[in-house]
């Protein structure tokens, strides 16, 4: 992270230099924007609402934020301006289908029944680091997972098709679906009470 973007913990941005002021602005920007357009999926709307954090951050920034913990901060307070936003503008918004994510009944948030905007956001950024998780998988994992999800093949053909047997498929898909499972746990705290 520069150390332009930490002067957002000063509170002072007003007596800093218009080109530092931009500079700070343009790395929030950066730093944001792929959060924000892969929640909205509309330009003008996750420029209006970068816009929104970053003056609301400015005027309310809590000076205790610690330089480690900035840019999770920075992305909690986005995310919860997009939330905002998506709550004001309802009838823009996508709907995210629980079909779309790979592991079934993962966590109860990605029900057909979710009713709330946070739960959709939560699902969505969860579809994308479990892709994220399988793009990680050994090759043959991935492979597996692959046949299995998009190509929809049976065991059996799944094991002809690597002339493997089907207890071999069996053991690598439950291998694989495990490995899933063991990184959403770790950074999702699936299981946390």
């Amino acid at each position: 992270m520069s150390n332009s973007i930490l002067l957002l913990l000063t509170g002072d941005i007003k007596s800093l230099d218009s080109i530092l002021q931009e500079q700070i602005y343009n790395q929030f920007y950066r730093l944001i924007y792929p959060k924000v357009m892969y929640i909205v999926k509309d330009h003008a709307a996750a420029e209006d609402i970068i816009h929104d954090t970053f003056i609301n951050i400015i005027r309310k920034c809590p000076h205790h934020v610690e330089e480690t913990r900035l840019t999770p901060w920075l992305h909690t307070v986005a995310r919860n301006a997009t939330i905002s936003y998506l709550r004001k503008n309802k009838k823009k918004r996508d709907e995210l289908l629980s079909d779309d994510v790979y592991i079934e009944n993962a966590v109860p948030l990605m029900s057909r029944s979710a009713s709330s905007i946070e739960s959709e956001i939560e699902a969505k950024a969860m579809k994308e680091a479990i892709i994220h998780y399988i793009h990680q998988l050994k090759p043959i994992y991935r492979q597996v997972l692959h046949m299995r999800w998009v190509e929809q093949l049976s065991y059996k053909e799944m094991a002809d098709r690597l002339g493997v047997t089907e207890e071999k498929i069996r053991q690598t898909l439950f291998r694989s679906r495990a490995a899933v499972k063991r990184k959403l746990e770790d950074d999702w705290k699936v299981n946390e009470p």
